[in-house]
């Protein structure tokens, strides 16, 4: 009965991600399909306050994406509708710790902290990036500290770090009201960060020297966050 519960939400649930989806043009067909196929897996293998963290990180992202465009479009940097790689360079390390729940590979707990992690990360990330190339002013190298032009791999801001704080803190307090602990608050909100901050770094190491792409050091990115859930959950749970 829960099995058929479950299913029938996941149907409904599913058809109106891509019913949004496709409506604002947040996502292509692929991106559709593909966050569709995680959709079903998320709430099948959980519940639906789980999905609920995901779709937040969704249309939180695709709603920033189209502030400042007109300037992000000049610097070639706009992006309004997300493909299947964006929704698998953010979302394939939550579904892991899904998958990993699922074949009882990993407790429930260190499951949701991973999953947390990693879409704090996603989330703190994005927001730094849309809203850093917009009102973050110039950038500087993480590992140098010199100045690049906006839009250069592992660049970094004030403006854009404080607007990556706001985007893990968003998934953090996203995660406290589902889930009902006040210290996925602050796990969310450090793991997020952390997250991003790797992800600038590998960006400033190995995407600037083309040894990897855009996708590969993000999904690096939301491994280091959830990663980092884990392990500082020991401090704080």
């Amino acid at each position: 009965m829960i099995l058929l519960y479950k299913f029938i939400l996941s149907v409904f649930v599913i058809a109106l991600i891509a019913y949004i989806s496709h409506k604002k043009k947040f996502l292509d067909t692929n991106g559709i399909i593909g966050s569709s196929t995680m959709a079903f897996i998320i709430i099948m293998g959980t519940s639906i306050t789980w999905l609920l963290i995901l779709f937040s990180f969704l249309i939180l992202g695709s709603l920033i994406s189209k502030v400042g465009y007109k300037k992000k479009d000049k610097l070639k940097m706009g992006e309004k509708t997300r493909s299947l790689k964006n929704v698998l360079a953010n979302g394939l390390m939550p579904l892991i710790f899904v998958m990993l729940y699922i074949f009882n590979l990993l407790d429930y707990q260190t499951a949701l902290l991973g999953y947390l992690g990693a879409i704090a990360a996603a989330n703190s990330d994005t927001f730094s990036s849309e809203l850093g190339m917009v009102f973050g002013g110039s950038p500087r190298l993480i590992t140098t500290f010199k100045k690049v032009e906006v839009g250069t791999d592992g660049g970094i801001t004030f403006g854009g770090t404080f607007f990556g704080l706001i985007g893990s803190f968003t998934i953090g307090l996203f995660a406290m009201l589902l889930f009902g602990k006040i210290e996925y608050l602050l796990i969310c909100t450090i793991s997020g960060i952390f997250g991003n901050f790797i992800d600038s770094l590998v960006g400033a190491t190995l995407e600037r020297r083309s040894i990897l792409n855009n996708e590969y050091v993000n999904f690096i990115a939301t491994l280091a966050g959830s990663l980092f859930a884990i392990i500082i959950a020991n401090k704080f749970i």
